[in-house]
C-alpha cells in the first residue's frame, strides 16, 4: 500500500494556478488515477537519455531537498514530513551532510586566520 505524502509548495505551485483542473493529480493516467511510479521513472529516464543527463538520478532531487531543508534550519521531523523518509535515521544522514558543509566554511576561515597570524 502506498503512503500518501502531502507537501505544501505554495510558491512553486503558483505556476500551476492558471492551468485547468479537471482531475485529482498533476501527473495523471486519467481524471482519477495518478501515473504509476514506474511510469514516471520511465518518462524521466527517457528525457534524461534524450538530453544526455543519464548520470543524474531522481533520488538526487530528494537528497538535495533534504540537505537544503536542513541548511534552512528545519527540524528532522519537518524534513521527514517533506521528504517522506520512513525513519529519522535517514534524515539524520542528510542533516550530517548539511552540517558538514555548513561547519567546513568557518573551520577553513579559522585555519586561514591561524596561518595569517603565524606569519606575523
Amino acid at each position: 500500500m502506498d503512503r500518501k505524502l502531502t507537501t505544501i509548495l505554495a510558491a512553486d505551485l503558483a505556476g500551476l494556478a492558471p492551468l485547468p483542473r479537471s482531475g485529482k493529480h498533476i501527473l495523471a493516467k486519467n481524471l482519477t488515477q495518478p501515473l504509476s511510479k514506474r511510469r514516471v521513472q520511465k518518462l524521466v529516464m527517457d528525457i534524461r537519455t534524450e538530453i544526455g543527463a543519464v548520470e543524474f538520478v531522481i533520488h538526487g532531487w530528494r537528497y538535495n531537498a533534504a540537505v537544503q531543508l536542513a541548511e534552512a534550519g528545519c527540524s528532522d521531523t519537518e524534513i521527514q514530513a517533506v521528504t517522506g523518509h520512513k525513519t529519522l535515521a535517514m534524515v539524520q544522514k542528510y542533516r550530517a551532510q548539511a552540517n558538514q558543509e555548513h561547519l567546513s566554511k568557518p573551520a577553513q576561515a579559522k585555519r586561514t586566520e591561524q596561518k595569517r597570524n603565524e606569519k606575523k
